[in-house]
């Protein structure tokens, strides 16, 4: 995170180190994050987990990491939460409602829709 008014940069959220955790702060973990989406209403930041095949959310106001879709596996499947499969997803948006994602699924050569609880 860059603070615009002063430049600061701090660490939102990630250990630092390739890994796949939830939780918060330095305790979550990812693997080559590829990109990026925030929510409409500014609470959370949507990130594309490229390496760990995983779509995952972070509560802006506290650091918490969840994962929201992606079973870990690289493959293509459909599905809810951790049924769903992604090979190296990559780029992302969010619908203008804050509904769903968006995704460039990139070694399926696919764009993927999840759905936003």
């Amino acid at each position: 995170r860059v603070e615009v008014a002063t430049g600061e940069v701090t660490t939102l959220a990630g250990s630092g180190e390739d890994g796949d955790a939830d939780g918060v702060g330095d305790a979550a973990e990812f693997c080559d994050p590829a990109g990026i989406a925030i929510s409409p209403d500014g609470s959370a930041l949507f990130v594309a987990d490229q390496g760990n095949q995983k779509m995952r959310r972070v509560e802006l106001a506290t650091g918490a990491v969840t994962t929201i879709a992606g079973s870990g596996d690289e493959g293509d499947a459909d599905g809810v939460g951790d049924a769903a499969e992604f090979c190296e997803p990559a780029a992302i948006t969010i619908s203008p409602d804050g509904g769903a994602l968006f995704v460039t699924d990139q070694s399926n050569h696919m764009i993927r829709r999840v759905e936003v609880a």
